[in-house]
């Protein structure tokens, strides 16, 4: 077994990580690198507003500048983590790979606890009346069913268009049972996302009107969310390195930070391996503080109804 180094942890759970995290890949990723200082544990992310242009009245005639906006979002950030001894009988004849039998547990366990983050939020979000999956299970109609989720789409297909969001990055996330509604309409394709995505491709299922399709299985199960990219900020941030820690070494690639933490415990015998980030996400509304949730165009909900 190769000599063990909080560097070297470090250095091979930022891959895993990034291969892991399946949402907040579909959100707009705020690195640690970019706000700094106290902040009471929470982030503000600037939005910028769209802007438009103007028409000169004639030649020569005086020019109109534009205020540039910026909507400032707080994302509120909280400590996860994974604590785990290794005892010496464990390093001694117990362990085999180190990187398969305690990082890649230790890593799957932070990102499921950073995908909650994202799963909390849009299971906070409110159903839109207009978009909602209006049919009768106990006697619909033959192949009612299938038209009203043709319906729902495109309205929610219309809304995003008629906010102008970009055609590309647009996502919709499935709870369970919507998802198995989706599979009667995807096109499987070969989508383009991060390489080191691995989880992101893997859980993209295909497309619909526009749509990547994801299952999202921490949604509730009658619930989906159609969004572009920009509706959700997620910010990472790694803990600073503590002082009395024997090894600990802080890692940032592509927008996801995180810190590991390696050191002898003499009480127990044993070494203690501690992978852990602050992370949080939020909403993108449109009104002036950007957490009032009443003017959005950036994303809509959907749900089944009986």
């Amino acid at each position: 077994m190769a000599v063990l180094t909080a560097k070297g942890i470090a250095g091979l759970s930022i891959p895993l990580l990034n291969r892991l995290l399946v949402l907040p890949r579909t959100a707009s990723l705020v690195s640690g690198d970019e706000y700094m200082g106290p902040n009471g544990g929470t982030v503000t992310v600037r939005v910028p507003q769209p802007s438009t242009s103007r028409t000169q009245a004639s030649p020569g005639a005086a020019l109109t500048a534009d205020a540039m906006n910026e909507i400032p979002v707080d994302v509120s950030l909280s400590h996860e983590y994974h604590l785990t001894n290794i005892t010496d009988q464990d390093m001694t004849y117990n362990l085999e790979n180190f990187a398969e039998q305690i990082t890649l547990p230790q890593v799957r366990a932070v990102a499921a606890g950073a995908e909650q983050k994202m799963y909390d939020v849009m299971n906070a979000l409110a159903v839109e009346a207009v978009t909602t999956y209006e049919f009768d299970t106990s006697a619909p109609a033959s192949g009612s069913e299938d038209l009203e989720t043709r319906r729902v789409l495109l309205l929610a297909r219309k809304f995003l268009s008629d906010a102008k969001c970009p055609a590309e990055d647009r996502w919709l996330a499935c709870g369970s049972s919507v998802y198995n509604r989706m599979l009667k309409f995807l096109t499987p394709t070969a989508v383009s996302v991060d390489p080191t995505s691995d989880a992101l491709r893997n859980a993209i299922v295909g497309r619909v009107y526009g749509f990547n399709v994801i299952e999202a299985p921490g949604l509730d199960t009658a619930e989906a969310v159609a969004y572009h990219k920009s509706a959700f900020a997620f910010a990472f941030r790694a803990p600073m390195n503590p002082k009395g820690a024997a090894e600990s070494y802080v890692v940032t690639d592509q927008g996801i930070s995180l810190r590991q933490v390696f050191q002898y415990n003499p009480g127990t015998a044993s070494d203690q391996s501690l992978i852990s980030t602050f992370c949080g996400a939020a909403a993108i509304y449109e009104d002036g503080t950007g957490t009032d949730g009443t003017v959005n165009s950036r994303f809509v909900k959907l749900q089944e109804i009986a």
